[in-house]
């Protein structure tokens, strides 16, 4: 049976395709506007008549581990997840509900078994099989056109025969059905399961019933074509794990009483009024908790820097948790963290490199700080290690900075480095490197023509906006840039539209 598949609906709303952990690209954002022709061609490759072309880049997943992802066209993910919405009542609820994973950290806390054995998958949504994740949703939704629509949008999205894009909510739906077969199994083997994504916690009387559970589980995961992750399948004792748990409440709230007594000291010693704005017997809970994020990352700098390599992980402990929560609650604090500290996190963790460049950004923006943001760019620029994913969230910084640059030694040394990022030898990091080229108005004419040749229509449409942002380009190559797709017209329009808003 056919399918009603609302692409126009979602094709107006971008937000519901950006990926996740990547900033706004500039391949999404100049087709703010473009919602018919989105939709039209979303169309098309759900009917097979048009497949389009994605390319694969490395972002960090922990340490120095990379995790590749899927970037596909606006209109190849619009009608993936177009797709997805028309189903989902029958593909049953997502274990990404609100409030699940909260359920999900209780779940061995509030039984008294006395172990529990937690699991997840290896490279899960990698290893996703298309022909049995055809199978799952037809047994789902009964609905062959449904499972047509899908193989053939997976083409544009991925290719091949194994995985789905991540960083999509419409992907975390589908994943859900084809991992929820193994939480089914091993309920209906009579073990008392949990599971948010490809996480499971399994709570059993002793020892030898948990070797079980995880036995039948890699078992049940082998005829999924997927491996339980080495790593994370352990066994603990459940005492350990409340143990553990409670420490990690006392870690965080230990700092939290001792920056709020400090602050209430001022208050009373010091006659410090102005952190709370009321009664002077009050400490705002916000100053409290300001302060001992400050005092946090500090204390993990010192171990960061001063603990041999191997025995660096063990020392961290807690610290890691909260370094993004940390730079959260710092980017409206009084006082900047320190140039070494910002570069230490992003060099120990390169995971951490968006929530740092969305606390530059905050900063950059708040004139009442003045600040150079400049120089942390330049150093941030300047480090040897950038992964595709890296150097995008970086280009999207220098694109949305623009104080006092021409105060900055460092500007000019961003900016070069922006240059190099035209030859990258990803077409996502190279729009996204001629965007913020333009934001600063070098782009040159060669520049952008050499781009376009090189470029598909992932890219293409946001050349456009780019020559258009840039300004000062000859006619000719405005009308064959500009005139080559509908799309391209329309990034190009919008583009406009942006410039002079902001002039």
């Amino acid at each position: 049976m056919g399918i009603k598949i609302d692409t126009f609906s979602v094709a107006k709303e971008l937000d519901a395709v950006k990926l996740d952990r990547l900033p706004n690209l500039i391949v999404d954002k100049c087709l703010k506007d473009c919602s018919k022709e989105i939709a039209a061609t979303a169309e098309m490759i759900l009917t097979g008549e048009a497949t389009f072309p994605h390319e694969t880049l490395a972002m960090p997943k922990k340490k120095f581990e990379p995790r590749p992802v899927s970037v596909s066209t606006t209109a190849a993910r619009v009608a993936y997840t177009a797709l997805v919405k028309s189903i989902e009542s029958d593909l049953g609820p997502t274990s990404r509900r609100d409030g699940n994973w909260d359920k999900y950290k209780s779940f061995a806390t509030k039984d008294d078994s006395g172990y529990v054995v937690e699991f997840d998958i290896a490279s899960f949504y990698e290893y996703i099989d298309h022909k049995t994740l055809s199978q799952q949703v037809l047994n789902h939704t009964l609905n062959s056109d449904a499972v047509q629509k899908l193989n053939r949008v997976l083409k544009s999205l991925i290719g091949g025969s194994k995985g789905i894009p991540q960083l999509l909510s419409a992907s975390d739906h589908l994943s859900d059905v084809y991992i929820g077969t193994l939480e089914r199994r091993l309920v209906r083997d009579g073990y008392s399961v949990a599971r948010y994504a490809d996480d499971f916690t399994a709570v059993c009387p002793d020892w030898e019933t948990s070797n079980t559970v995880i036995e039948r589980a890699a078992e049940y995961a082998r005829d999924l074509g997927l491996v339980l992750s080495s790593e994370k399948t352990n066994i603990k004792k459940r005492a350990t794990l409340l143990s553990s748990t409670e420490a990690e409440a006392r870690f965080i709230n230990d700092y939290f009483e001792a920056a709020r007594s400090e602050l209430m000291a001022r208050v009373f010693l010091w006659g410090d009024y102005d952190l709370t704005g009321e009664d002077p017997s009050l400490v705002d809970d916000r100053e409290a908790m300001k302060a001992s994020m400050w005092s946090l990352v500090h204390d993990w700098h010192k171990i960061a820097t001063g603990t041999e390599p191997e025995d660096y992980v063990h020392s961290e402990g807690h610290y890691r948790i909260f370094i993004r929560m940390a730079l959260g609650w710092l980017q409206g604090n009084s006082e900047r963290l320190p140039e070494e500290i910002i570069q230490e996190i992003v060099f120990k963790h390169p995971i951490f490199l968006d929530a740092v460049c969305k606390y530059v950004t905050s900063r950059s923006d708040t004139e009442s700080f003045w600040e150079d943001p400049w120089a942390t760019l330049k150093n941030l620029t300047a480090m040897g290690r950038q992964s595709p994913w890296a150097k995008l969230w970086l280009l999207d910084t220098v694109s949305s900075t623009h104080s006092r640059k021409m105060n900055s030694w460092s500007y000019v040394p961003v900016m070069e480095w922006v240059d190099r990022q035209l030859k990258d030898r990803h077409e996502v990091v190279r729009a996204q490197a001629a965007w913020a080229a333009s934001c600063h108005g070098r782009l040159s004419e060669g520049s952008l023509t050499g781009l376009y040749t090189q470029a598909s229509p992932l890219s293409q449409h946001a050349l456009a906006a780019c020559m258009a942002n840039q300004g000062g380009v000859g006619k000719g190559i405005i009308q064959a840039i500009k005139h080559d797709t509908p799309m391209n017209r329309r990034a190009f329009e919008w583009a406009e539209k942006e410039k002079s808003s902001t002039n």
